[in-house]
């Protein structure tokens, strides 16, 4: 008889206090593996969006090899689609790899080209790369990133939301990236930067 409630004891199941701890537990490891998963989906992001403008700078001054300005009567809409279809947009920006009708972020927001002014007011001897509704944290690394060591040289300004850094006061700190980069709606915040035609 004694035998038989000793091993009823040891054959009973999981309380439900060890149960809850288990599954709290579980749930705090997967909460810390979708915490860095996010952190690295986005990091993907801004790497594959600096590629993104390297590669458009370089295509846009190739095509124009053989001529000293930009058209300037083209809306930055037009713009984006007529490089797009000359092939100085990456494939994967493309709506239609094709006929492209439209260029697109990696956060799936529209990417505008449009000629600039160079650093001494000459019109269409520069141009600019717009990407709107990027969120706040990748505005921020977008702007420090593409503006640090190793960047373009024909970099002339960058910024955020309409205010910009000119070459001579880069790089762009995490501070001041921050401070332009303050729209936190699903809106999401535009970032240019402004490359001259010519290095």
């Amino acid at each position: 008889m004694l035998l038989k409630k000793n091993m009823a004891r040891s054959v009973r199941g999981f309380t439900l206090t060890e149960a809850a701890i288990v599954l709290g537990i579980v749930g705090l490891l997967l909460g810390a593996i979708w915490v860095a998963a996010a952190a690295v989906y986005n990091n993907m992001r801004i790497s594959t969006t600096t590629t993104q403008i390297l590669q458009m700078a370089q295509a846009i001054r190739a095509i124009h090899a053989t001529s000293q300005t930009i058209d300037d009567g083209v809306t930055a809409q037009d713009g984006a689609v007529l490089m797009a279809r000359a092939g100085a947009v990456p494939k994967d920006m493309l709506d239609d790899a094709l006929n492209p009708n439209s260029v697109t972020s990696v956060w799936n927001s529209e990417v505008t080209i449009e000629a600039a002014a160079d650093t001494q007011g000459n019109a269409g001897r520069a141009f600019r790369i717009t990407y709107t509704g990027v969120p706040q944290s990748a505005c921020s690394d977008l702007l420090v990133r593409n503006t640090g060591a190793g960047r373009d040289t024909g970099l002339v300004s960058a910024g955020a939301n309409g205010a910009e850094v000119t070459r001579d006061n880069m790089p762009i700190g995490v501070t001041t990236a921050v401070q332009q980069c303050n729209v936190t709606t699903t809106a999401g915040n535009d970032v240019a930067f402004t490359f001259l035609l010519r290095t």
